[in-house]
Protein backbone atom coordinates (compact mmCIF):
# COMPACT_ATOMS: atom_id res chain seq x y z
CA UNK A 1 0.00 0.00 0.00
CA UNK A 2 0.57 3.57 -0.77
CA UNK A 3 -0.05 6.62 1.31
CA UNK A 4 -0.22 10.11 -0.59
CA UNK A 5 -0.98 13.52 0.35
CA UNK A 6 -0.63 16.33 -1.82
CA UNK A 7 -1.46 20.05 0.33
CA UNK A 8 -2.30 23.48 -1.30
CA UNK A 9 -1.59 26.22 1.06
CA UNK A 10 -4.51 28.97 0.53
CA UNK A 11 -4.16 32.79 1.10
CA UNK A 12 -5.77 33.66 4.70
CA UNK A 13 -8.90 35.68 3.02
CA UNK A 14 -9.83 32.33 0.56
CA UNK A 15 -13.34 31.92 0.68
CA UNK A 16 -13.30 28.10 1.73
CA UNK A 17 -17.11 27.73 0.54
CA UNK A 18 -14.95 26.85 -3.21
CA UNK A 19 -13.08 23.99 -1.69
CA UNK A 20 -16.73 22.86 0.41
CA UNK A 21 -18.44 23.18 -2.83
CA UNK A 22 -15.61 21.33 -4.43
CA UNK A 23 -15.72 18.59 -2.15
CA UNK A 24 -19.61 18.27 -2.17
CA UNK A 25 -19.87 18.29 -5.95
CA UNK A 26 -16.56 16.15 -6.71
CA UNK A 27 -16.48 13.29 -3.75
CA UNK A 28 -18.28 11.02 -5.01
CA UNK A 29 -16.59 11.05 -8.39
CA UNK A 30 -13.70 8.71 -6.74
CA UNK A 31 -15.79 6.11 -4.80
CA UNK A 32 -15.26 2.92 -5.83
CA UNK A 33 -12.01 4.26 -8.25
CA UNK A 34 -10.27 1.11 -8.65
CA UNK A 35 -7.33 0.46 -6.52
CA UNK A 36 -8.13 3.33 -4.25
CA UNK A 37 -8.33 1.80 -0.68
CA UNK A 38 -9.40 5.67 0.83
CA UNK A 39 -9.58 9.11 -0.29
CA UNK A 40 -10.07 11.78 2.83
CA UNK A 41 -11.11 15.26 1.01
CA UNK A 42 -9.55 16.85 3.85
CA UNK A 43 -9.75 20.91 4.37
CA UNK A 44 -8.61 23.06 7.28
CA UNK A 45 -9.79 26.85 7.70
CA UNK A 46 -9.06 30.18 9.82
CA UNK A 47 -10.96 30.15 12.68
CA UNK A 48 -11.76 26.44 13.21
CA UNK A 49 -10.46 25.70 16.60
CA UNK A 50 -10.89 21.74 15.88
CA UNK A 51 -8.16 22.16 13.19
CA UNK A 52 -4.99 23.68 12.23
CA UNK A 53 -4.73 27.48 12.08
CA UNK A 54 -4.10 27.60 8.22
CA UNK A 55 -6.24 27.73 5.61
CA UNK A 56 -5.77 24.41 3.57
CA UNK A 57 -6.48 22.09 0.87
CA UNK A 58 -5.20 18.64 1.48
CA UNK A 59 -6.63 15.63 0.40
CA UNK A 60 -5.01 12.21 1.59
CA UNK A 61 -5.24 9.04 -0.37
CA UNK A 62 -4.38 5.34 0.48
CA UNK A 63 -3.67 3.40 -2.73
CA UNK A 64 -3.15 -0.53 -3.30
CA UNK A 65 -0.36 -0.36 -4.93
CA UNK A 66 1.47 2.46 -7.61
CA UNK A 67 -0.61 1.12 -10.75
CA UNK A 68 -3.57 2.49 -8.98
CA UNK A 69 -1.79 5.76 -8.09
CA UNK A 70 -0.83 5.84 -11.40
CA UNK A 71 -4.40 5.98 -12.97
CA UNK A 72 -5.34 8.43 -10.84
CA UNK A 73 -2.80 10.90 -11.51
CA UNK A 74 -3.06 10.39 -14.97
CA UNK A 75 -6.91 10.86 -14.96
CA UNK A 76 -8.95 13.66 -16.03
CA UNK A 77 -9.55 14.50 -12.48
CA UNK A 78 -6.44 14.88 -11.50
CA UNK A 79 -6.11 16.90 -14.56
CA UNK A 80 -8.76 19.33 -13.24
CA UNK A 81 -6.96 19.91 -10.05
CA UNK A 82 -3.94 20.80 -11.63
CA UNK A 83 -5.72 23.18 -13.88
CA UNK A 84 -7.26 24.69 -10.94
CA UNK A 85 -5.22 24.73 -8.16
CA UNK A 86 -1.51 24.25 -10.30
CA UNK A 87 0.46 20.54 -9.88
CA UNK A 88 1.22 20.42 -6.90
CA UNK A 89 4.13 18.10 -4.83
CA UNK A 90 3.21 15.27 -4.02
CA UNK A 91 4.15 13.34 -0.61
CA UNK A 92 4.44 9.55 -0.85
CA UNK A 93 5.23 6.75 1.77
CA UNK A 94 5.60 3.40 1.87
CA UNK A 95 2.19 1.69 3.99
CA UNK A 96 3.66 -0.18 7.37
CA UNK A 97 0.43 -0.71 8.76
CA UNK A 98 -3.38 0.23 8.13
CA UNK A 99 -5.96 -0.39 11.31
CA UNK A 100 -9.35 0.94 10.20
CA UNK A 101 -11.38 2.07 12.91
CA UNK A 102 -15.46 0.28 13.16
CA UNK A 103 -16.82 3.78 11.93
CA UNK A 104 -14.10 4.86 9.24
CA UNK A 105 -17.62 5.61 7.39
CA UNK A 106 -18.26 8.58 9.65
CA UNK A 107 -14.92 10.12 9.76
CA UNK A 108 -15.23 13.72 9.95
CA UNK A 109 -11.87 14.82 11.36
CA UNK A 110 -8.42 14.08 10.23
CA UNK A 111 -5.08 14.35 12.15
CA UNK A 112 -1.37 14.31 10.45
CA UNK A 113 1.74 14.05 11.92
CA UNK A 114 5.25 13.20 10.85
CA UNK A 115 8.12 12.51 12.72
CA UNK A 116 11.95 12.20 11.69
CA UNK A 117 13.36 8.59 12.19
CA UNK A 118 16.66 8.86 13.85
CA UNK A 119 19.40 7.67 12.35
CA UNK A 120 20.34 4.96 14.91
CA UNK A 121 16.75 4.00 15.44
CA UNK A 122 15.86 -0.21 15.00
CA UNK A 123 13.85 0.10 11.99
CA UNK A 124 12.62 -3.61 12.98
CA UNK A 125 10.90 -1.87 15.61
CA UNK A 126 9.32 1.29 13.36
CA UNK A 127 5.39 -0.10 13.44
CA UNK A 128 5.13 -1.13 16.66
CA UNK A 129 3.11 1.48 18.03
CA UNK A 130 0.05 1.64 20.29
CA UNK A 131 -3.03 0.24 18.77
CA UNK A 132 -5.52 3.15 18.15
CA UNK A 133 -8.91 3.33 19.69
CA UNK A 134 -11.68 1.22 18.41
CA UNK A 135 -13.10 4.27 16.69
CA UNK A 136 -9.51 5.52 14.98
CA UNK A 137 -8.43 4.67 11.76
CA UNK A 138 -4.68 5.17 11.56
CA UNK A 139 -2.67 4.67 8.58
CA UNK A 140 1.20 4.11 9.55
CA UNK A 141 3.59 4.99 6.92
CA UNK A 142 7.26 5.96 6.20
CA UNK A 143 9.42 7.85 3.77
CA UNK A 144 12.65 6.77 3.24
CA UNK A 145 14.04 8.84 1.37
CA UNK A 146 13.86 11.87 3.93
CA UNK A 147 13.83 9.06 6.82
CA UNK A 148 9.59 10.65 7.95
CA UNK A 149 7.40 8.43 9.87
CA UNK A 150 3.66 9.35 8.99
CA UNK A 151 0.83 8.73 11.78
CA UNK A 152 -2.24 9.81 9.86
CA UNK A 153 -5.33 9.02 11.56
CA UNK A 154 -9.77 9.55 11.17
CA UNK A 155 -12.48 9.57 13.50
CA UNK A 156 -15.79 10.84 14.03
CA UNK A 157 -14.71 13.28 16.89
CA UNK A 158 -11.97 16.22 16.50
CA UNK A 159 -8.50 15.65 17.54
CA UNK A 160 -6.99 17.23 20.37
CA UNK A 161 -3.92 15.25 21.98
CA UNK A 162 -1.26 16.08 19.89
CA UNK A 163 0.56 19.08 19.42
CA UNK A 164 2.49 20.14 16.49
CA UNK A 165 0.06 17.58 14.80
CA UNK A 166 -1.96 19.01 11.07
CA UNK A 167 -5.83 18.86 12.03
CA UNK A 168 -8.23 18.67 9.18
CA UNK A 169 -12.05 18.57 8.44
CA UNK A 170 -12.75 15.51 6.09
CA UNK A 171 -15.64 16.76 3.56
CA UNK A 172 -15.69 13.73 2.37
CA UNK A 173 -14.01 9.99 2.51
CA UNK A 174 -14.05 8.07 -0.59
CA UNK A 175 -14.50 4.48 -0.26
CA UNK A 176 -14.98 1.09 -2.37
CA UNK A 177 -18.85 0.32 -2.49
CA UNK A 178 -19.60 -2.60 -1.46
Amino acid sequence: MIAMQYRFRLPIDYDMRIIENRVRENGHRLDNFPGLILKAWCFANIGDPQISGEPLYAPFYLWQDSASMARFIQSDGFKKLVSDFGRPAIDDWLVLDYLPGHDLHRSAFAQREIEPIAADSDLSRINTMPVPPAGITRILAWDVRQWRLLSFQLSSQPFNDVPGAERYRVGHLSLPVR
